[in-house]
């Protein structure tokens, strides 16, 4: 401190041999800047600009240097699209003429059912106990009730799902969907973004639970008994076959009631079902990698 008071001392008594711009410099009042005209200078963009560090990208500021189309790209199927300029069926409905069929009869039978026990409700005798008039109306409005269930299984399907190169230019591929509302009318045609389609779950996983449910349907009973005695081996095959009949029934017991293997497809606030039991691009995972689960 004293040595600074010395020399500004010495500045002031020798000022006058220096030249003019130095004289000026050294002899005028300096000017101490107060805290709030600090905290200007330091919120200033300019200032911002050079204290922040060039390695730090701000939030909110995309990190990647490529186009958004670059990063998209980065999916084989979607590559293979954009590159090829031709669709790839991510998803093909199975054949399901002959399950129709056996679904409508199964439906009628149980409308006319239905129908014929509502018919002798007012046909009964005199002097039955209260409960027997109200029983035949539960029991015809169940029937029709799980006829009704049975004819919503084959409407609003989705035929097919497509990944197709994009028609407009802000995306690099869009999806084709056909759908179908009922079963014998014409496939319906929509065209949709990435971001406008949903599925309720992924596919992957009920597609490799039907593989496999159906791996065990199939399965050899004889399998591994090479070995076996005969006594042992009547025995291990009686039961393997029971196991086998069993888990068939609950299998299909869960297809057909619980509907299992079927996924909802949103498109446009529009639900439409998917069979995981068709054609699926990579088991699936092709369609779980595009759209997102809602």
């Amino acid at each position: 401190m004293s040595f600074s008071r010395g020399f500004s001392s010495f500045l002031h008594q020798n000022a006058f041999r220096l030249p003019s711009s130095l004289r000026v410099a050294f002899c005028s009042a300096r000017s101490h800047p107060t805290p709030a005209r600090l905290s200007q200078v330091l919120r200033t963009p300019l200032f911002r600009q050079y204290a922040r560090p060039s390695h730090v990208v701000l939030r909110g500021t995309p990190a990647r240097t490529g186009s958004s189309q670059e990063y998209f790209l980065r999916d084989s199927v979607m590559r293979a699209v954009v590159n090829t300029k031709h669709p790839a069926v991510l998803y093909r409905a199975p054949d399901r003429r002959l399950y129709m069929l056996g679904v409508y009869g199964l439906a009628f039978s149980l409308v006319a059912g239905g129908l014929w026990t509502l018919r002798f409700r007012y046909q009964l005798p005199e002097g039955l106990p209260f409960f027997v008039g109200p029983t035949y109306v539960v029991v015809a409005f169940l029937m029709l009730g799980i006829a009704g269930y049975i004819f919503s299984a084959p409407v609003a399907r989705c035929t097919s799902i497509e990944l197709i190169p994009s028609t407009i230019s802000r995306t690099p591929v869009q999806l084709r969907i056909k759908v179908r509302s009922l079963p014998f009318l014409n496939d319906q045609v929509i065209i949709a973004d990435l971001n406008q389609v949903s599925v309720a779950e992924k596919l992957n996983p009920v597609t490799l639970e039907l593989l496999e449910a159906d791996r065990a349907r199939h399965q050899s009973l004889s399998e591994g008994l090479e070995n076996y005695g005969l006594i042992n081996y009547g025995w291990e095959v009686s039961a393997r076959w029971i196991e086998q009949k069993w888990t068939s029934f609950f299998l299909r017991f869960k297809f057909a009631v619980l509907r299992f293997g079927i996924v909802k497809l949103k498109v446009n606030d529009e639900k439409w079902k998917v069979d995981c039991s068709g054609f699926l691009l990579e088991d699936g995972q092709a369609i779980d990698r595009l759209v997102v689960v809602e």
